[in-house]
């Protein structure tokens, strides 16, 4: 893993399993999770044209349905989030003012 921002949320994360999902993303996975990570929850719709746009995302789609799967993200009613965990680690990163 080479992320800096998915680096300063693993001390901060009690669920092992989660750990280890976060340290085998492949490097597509990872800008997925960096750009989660960044911005929290985003609409579907915007999420899919950034992902493509800004970070040269292939198939956005099948990559957070993939997290989603893994229980990395949440989808709701027309967005995507950061799954609840990991928002949890981030606010307590962001209050450490780690990010």
């Amino acid at each position: 893993m080479k992320s800096k921002l998915v680096e300063s949320l693993m001390s901060f994360i009690n669920d092992d399993n989660i750990k280890r999902k976060l340290q085998e993303l492949s490097p597509e996975e990872l800008k997925v999770m960096e750009y989660f990570i960044q911005n929290v929850s985003v609409g579907a719709i915007l999420a899919v044209r950034e992902l493509k746009m800004l970070y040269r995302v292939e198939d956005p789609k099948s990559i957070i349905r993939r997290l989603i799967d893994k229980g990395l993200l949440e989808q709701g009613y027309g967005c995507f989030s950061l799954s609840r965990p990991l928002r949890e680690a981030l606010f307590l990163v962001r209050n450490a003012g780690k990010v």
